[in-house]
């Protein structure tokens, strides 16, 4: 296969440009090929070189590294550098031979014999085993790193270099704790963005790292996903469904550079609110779970969490125009039931939170209840329409909270059904 033939594996342009210029770097080491394979070591961001290998029969890839597209940057610049000239043939490795028997497994018939069964079952066990063991020597190394900022003092978390912040993101990692690896990078951008509450809003997230550390030893569901621990959605799927009317009021869309990733903040009539996620890669924009803004009869399954849960959506029976919906008296009902959610789900930034009867101060900068107490609200697009909808009578609001302003989502005239704005 030549270099063009490689690139046009590439997810996207970018992961292509990068893969170019790696293939060209001299951080590779221990590369060779054989008849079935490519393999090589790939200097990267932690302790440990990334272990790249390709399979020449259906040109699959392995790597590992944490990025989500497939091929990533490191198999890709393997390829580029064997088509440029051929890597030199040699006996593969231990982990490059293993990788190449399980896919054979895979594409094997299954043997279901009860022996065969047990054999999957310890080998399962082994890999949980394992993972438990590799997040408990991230969150020990984290509690360290976390004793020598306090000692340091947070002030001087700014003067602080990209090396240093990206050796503990990068040992979390490697450690297999996803979870904390996204919660060190959400310190940084808070650290790096600065404004006058940064160092208020980075005790916070430090405080939320220390709790988690705390806690993690214990088998509490909501503490396994802060860590990074997944439950597949087939799993999900074959558990407890909840029928219900459910509607979408609330979305958020984010783009950590590798995935684009959109949250659903889905209300139904029995069940109240439930978060509905979903991801794309590639460049490419998610889809929503549901269809936004329309009111479903639909069978959602909860994920084991805290309330507001994530669900898997399962079966939709129908869709209907929306109808209205009840929503608390004032704010300090709708944020008493936010509170309530907390003990569980200490992490938890977002809140679904809905008022009835609010009005907009002259300033555009309050959302006053029937009390006269008000949130902030943030001032954008979705503002502008709530005013056009309403023509400046009070109305419903629905929106997210994150502790500071309420990011507006759907708005309601007094009877009528919640319209979805911004």
């Amino acid at each position: 296969m030549d270099a063009r033939a490689v690139l046009a594996l590439a997810p996207d342009s970018r992961v292509a440009s990068s893969a170019t210029r790696l293939a060209g770097s001299s951080g590779w080491t221990g590369s060779g090929r054989s008849a079935e394979a490519l393999w090589g070591l790939c200097a990267g961001s932690g302790q440990s070189p990334y272990r790249v290998c390709v399979d020449l029969g259906d040109r699959a890839t392995k790597c590992s590294c944490p990025s989500r597209k497939f091929p990533c940057k490191h198999a890709l610049a393997l390829q580029l550098r064997d088509a440029r000239e051929p890597l030199a043939v040699a006996e593969p490795p231990d982990w490059v031979v293993e990788w190449l028997a399980r896919r054979q497994r895979t594409a094997a018939p299954v043997d279901a014999s009860p022996e065969a069964e047990l054999r999957r079952a310890r080998a399962k066990e082994k890999t949980a085993r394992e993972r438990a063991e590799a997040v408990r020597g991230g969150v020990a190394g984290l509690a360290d790193w976390l004793a020598d900022v306090a000692g340091a003092g947070i002030a001087g978390l700014p003067a602080r270099d990209a090396a240093w912040w990206h050796a503990i993101g990068a040992r979390m990692v490697d450690a297999q704790a996803k979870g904390l690896a996204s919660a060190v990078a959400e310190l940084r951008a808070v650290v790096a963005a600065g404004g006058p509450t940064w160092a208020e809003d980075a005790a916070d997230r430090l405080g939320g790292l220390h709790l988690l550390t705390r806690l993690a030893g214990g088998d509490s569901p909501v503490v396994r996903r802060r860590l990074g621990f997944a439950v597949a959605e087939e799993e999900v799927l074959a558990g407890e469904g909840w029928s219900d009317r459910w509607l979408p009021l609330l979305r958020l869309e984010s783009d950590d550079g590798l995935v684009r990733t959109v949250r659903q903040w889905v209300w139904g009539r029995a069940h109240g609110w439930v978060v509905a996620v979903r991801h794309a890669g590639g460049g490419a924009r998610p889809v929503p779970p549901l269809p936004h803004g329309v009111e479903v009869r639909a069978v959602l399954h909860p994920y084991p969490d805290a309330p507001p849960h994530r669900v898997a959506v399962g079966e939709v029976v129908s869709e209907h125009a929306a109808e209205p919906v009840p929503a608390p008296a004032d704010w300090r009902a709708a944020l008493a039931a936010a509170a309530e959610r907390l003990p569980a789900d200490p992490w938890l930034r977002l809140h679904p939170l809905g008022c009835g009867g609010v009005r907009l101060t002259a300033d555009a900068r309050h959302l006053l209840d029937a009390t006269g107490r008000g949130l902030p609200v943030r001032g954008d697009l979705a503002l502008d329409e709530a005013v056009a909808i309403t023509g400046g009578e009070p109305f419903d609001a629905w929106g997210l909270w994150n502790g500071r302003e309420l990011r507006l989502g759907a708005v309601a005239g007094p009877g009528r059904a919640p319209e979805v704005v911004g």
